[in-house]
């Protein structure tokens, strides 16, 4: 029977089962691609006070938001795109492992206004989001791996 792990510490009903915690446990694309996932690991870095993690983990969450806008440029929803990602580019700033060149590509993408390279970069600074996640990860991994 696949069970609740009770140290999960989730808060819905199903709880996460024996599979979803030997999935997340197994890389870190799995956690963050799974909402479940993504809460236990959350309400982990929370317990264990994690704020750098979990700012970045709300970057991610930005970063997807906007990386999922359809619409066009000559929209006003366009134009608040435009707005959210000038405050995807002020969080970009609290990131400490976002390099000198990730920013500078960040900025030339938003000043272009140019949707695809505005995509480009997102996809770009998603990747990096998830490399800065790694140390809260394996902290997340050894929590929840017997040894």
């Amino acid at each position: 029977m696949d069970k609740c792990f009770v140290a999960c510490g989730c808060d819905d009903h199903e709880g996460v089962t024996k599979s979803d915690l030997d999935r997340f446990t197994d890389k870190i694309e799995n956690v963050l691609n799974d909402e479940k996932g993504r809460r236990l690991f959350r309400n982990f870095m929370y317990t264990t006070k994690m704020k750098d993690g979990r700012r970045t983990l709300d970057f991610l969450e930005h970063i997807e938001r906007l990386l999922g806008y359809f619409g066009d440029a000559e929209s006003t929803s366009y134009r608040r795109y435009l707005r959210d990602f000038d405050r995807l580019i002020d969080e970009a700033e609290r990131i400490e492992e976002l390099d000198f060149a990730t920013m500078e590509r960040l900025a030339i993408a938003r000043d272009s206004e140019n949707k695809d390279d505005m995509a480009d970069v997102l996809k770009l600074l998603k990747v990096e989001a998830t490399k800065a996640l790694r140390r809260e990860y394996n902290a997340f991994r050894r929590h929840f791996i017997p040894t």
